[in-house]
């Protein structure tokens, strides 16, 4: 049995995400583009409502794609963002303004734009920054893997600005989730373990089924 079963957080995924602090930095293991987005903008809704600043990253999907489905999902944009005459508290950016080139990512402007966004949030009276991001399946199904696993362990596991970010991994499997829910979780840490270990948190969910995993 993995070593994560230990640290399993047995409440509802909307719950725990609510009441998510900064220093945080977790990730969900989908396999859908919906089951991702349910968990992402519950993350940035939830945010969004309790005086967090928030940025939401996409590498497969323009900004108003995003957009529109936040808007789906219950988040009213245009109250939150600067450019639909909000207050400024989303932002949702495409992934190379933070990376800026993926096959040789700059991780000055990675790791600094965390920082300089947390600062602005700050200074507005927000409690801090949450990051929400689906920029790996852009990288992994490129093949560059070394550059996605330099970008996550930049960031720290547990990080020590108000911050909190919230990745996001495609399971690639096709087949049915198996009778033994624990067991098919067991099997997705172990082959995705390098990039797991990058995280604080870990949310396995397929069709009906989340579990929650401290790391």
């Amino acid at each position: 049995m993995s070593k994560i079963f230990g640290n399993r957080i047995d409440i509802s995924v909307e719950k725990f995400l609510h009441n998510l602090e900064a220093g945080e930095h977790g990730c969900i293991f989908y396999f859908s583009k919906e089951e991702m987005q349910k968990i992402h903008f519950a993350f940035v809704k939830s945010g969004l409502e309790n005086n967090w600043g928030v940025v939401y990253a996409t590498a497969t999907e323009s900004v108003e794609e995003i957009r529109k489905s936040m808007q789906r999902h219950g988040i009213n944009t245009l109250q939150y963002e600067e450019n639909g005459q909000g207050d400024g508290s989303l932002i949702i950016v495409r992934g190379e303004e933070l990376y800026k080139n993926a096959e040789n990512p700059d991780v000055d402007n990675w790791r600094n734009a965390a920082k300089s966004i947390s600062d602005k949030f700050i200074s507005k009276g927000k409690k801090g920054v949450r990051v929400a991001a689906d920029l790996s399946t852009y990288f992994l199904s490129h093949r560059l893997i070394q550059q996605w696993h330099d970008l996550e362990y930049i960031l720290e596991k547990k990080l020590s600005s108000p911050i909190s970010i919230l990745c996001a991994y495609d399971s690639h499997y096709q087949e049915l989730m198996e009778t033994d829910v624990l067991k098919h979780y067991d099997r997705l840490y172990n082959e995705n373990k390098e990039f797991v270990d990058a995280h604080s948190f870990a949310i396995y969910v397929g069709g009906d089924k989340s579990i929650i995993f401290r790391i």
